[in-house]
């Protein structure tokens, strides 16, 4: 009996919580903030240093981009890490599976 007063004491409450915003939202004017004007230099937060800038977008992003699309930013030491930290779960979890059937299996 008790878990029943708990759930519907919290619904009530999330109930009571979501009414009491929406009727506050409704009463009251709400002033939308200003968005600056455009400014002609594109911000740095929008430069992709893994697209090359001469040539067209849709050429380099798909499953097969042409060649020329790449950078040196891409790939280097840290792709080979993800692949050999990659290969070395799988060889764990396949050591375990050979192991578990091993082990569960008569003789």
């Amino acid at each position: 009996m008790p878990s029943r007063r708990l759930t519907a004491s919290l619904f009530l409450s999330v109930l009571f919580t979501v009414g009491w915003q929406a009727g506050a939202d409704a009463a009251s004017p709400v002033a939308l903030p200003t968005v600056p004007a455009a400014t002609a230099a594109a911000p740095d937060d929008t430069v992709n240093e893994f697209l090359p800038e001469d040539r067209s977008i849709g050429d380099c992003i798909s499953a097969a981009p042409r060649p020329g699309c790449g950078s040196k930013s891409q790939g280097g030491w840290h792709q080979y890490l993800v692949l050999i930290a990659l290969v070395a779960g799988l060889g764990v979890i396949g050591w375990r599976i050979v192991a578990g059937v091993r082990t569960n299996q008569p003789s």
